[in-house]
């Protein structure tokens, strides 16, 4: 016995004396053009932001530009000069809205080098119903509480991608995507009856919920962005890449596929917004 946990133990400080920590170069490029903004049919001034790239492993703030000159144009006639404020932000001097059906153009000239993205606003109905129920225990397997759920209708003329940002006291919550994969957007609830909510849920019909951790007083707000297709498979990508984990089942390192000219990141978005709120109660 004293023999074999002596030979155990030379061939562990065998291993431990073979370890080594190996430094990985990894090949980087320059620092490429970042564009972020996104116009929606609210009345608000029209903001893009520009930084440069890092590494991957960089952890530093972006380095923001001001040097540059940036410009959208639109069908709709618009033309509108944004103009450098801060932290990489340029932002009109007047608000600005997007209408239905027109395509934006967003020019970027900087170094020498311009970056042009297009998108074209997409048509999106009125969230029609904001509400909250209680779900009383042994109902469903889902957990006693208030829930809250969102109702409206989706444009049968065209394929639907949305973005919901759910917001509890002003605070986001979540950031859901859904579209008409399935043959419509499940999160809009189009057949639930919000006239008879408790005889819904008593019949054990469920509306598909936005948000599920509140409480009496809550202030709720819900964001439906109607996007394009691109913009919609843009954010997937995104939160791919940002939802890695170190397991072999990653997805490979890559920035997300853009709409952006001349080898520019990020994305230029035109998207319809629409939004409620309630007390909960």
């Amino acid at each position: 016995m004293i023999r074999k946990l002596a030979y155990l133990l030379i061939v562990s400080t065998v291993f431990a004396a073979c370890e080594k920590i190996v430094e990985v170069d990894l090949p980087s490029e320059d620092p490429r053009l970042v564009i972020e903004g996104q116009i929606t049919d609210q009345r608000v001034p029209w903001q893009v932001r520009l930084t440069l790239s890092q590494p991957y492993f960089d952890q530093d703030e972006a380095e923001a530009i001001s040097n540059a000159v940036v410009r959208i144009t639109g069908t709709d006639g618009s033309d509108v000069l944004l103009t450098h404020t801060d932290t990489g932000m340029f932002v009109s001097a007047d608000t600005q809205q997007c209408v239905v059906g027109e395509s934006y153009t967003l020019s970027v000239d900087y170094q020498g080098e311009n970056y042009i993205a297009s998108e074209t606003m997409k048509n999106a109905f009125e969230l029609d119903t904001l509400a909250g129920f209680f779900l009383p225990p042994d109902v469903s397997f889902f957990p006693s509480g208030i829930y809250v759920f969102v109702q409206g209708q989706t444009d049968p003329t065209q394929d639907n991608y949305y973005i919901f940002r759910t917001y509890k006291n002003d605070s986001l919550t979540s950031e859901d995507l859904d579209n008409d994969e399935f043959g419509s957007v499940s999160l809009l609830n189009s057949t639930f009856d919000v006239n008879d909510i408790a005889g819904e849920v008593s019949r054990g019909f469920l509306p598909r919920p936005i948000l599920t951790d509140v409480e009496e007083g809550d202030k709720v707000m819900v964001e439906q962005f109607a996007v394009t297709l691109d913009y919609f498979q843009y954010i997937l990508d995104l939160n791919a890449q940002q939802s890695r984990s170190g397991t072999p089942f990653d997805p490979p390192p890559a920035n997300p596929n853009n709409n952006i000219s001349n080898g520019a990141l990020g994305y230029f978005s035109v998207a319809n917004k629409k939004e409620d709120s309630i007390i909960i109660e």
